[in-house]
């Protein structure tokens, strides 16, 4: 199947966001052995973790919605 540049452009962005995120991911485990759990920073980088997750599906939602357009 051929995918529009648009649906490309999505995917790839997906795909960055989901690096981001495990990264992040990492630094928040080896920040919470560190950290009080109830610390700010902790807090904000969590906070920021589900912020980026919840881009992540939203772009694998609109994704989705490009390929059934395409069909």
């Amino acid at each position: 199947m051929n995918s529009t540049p648009l649906r490309k452009y999505v995917h790839d962005l997906a795909n960055s966001l989901s690096i981001v995120d495990a990264s992040l991911s990492r630094g928040i485990k080896l920040l919470g052995e560190k950290l009080p759990p109830d610390s700010e920073e902790l807090k904000r980088l969590l906070k920021a973790d589900e912020a980026l997750r919840r881009s992540i599906e939203t772009l694998r939602e609109l994704r989705q919605t490009i390929s059934s357009d395409e069909k």
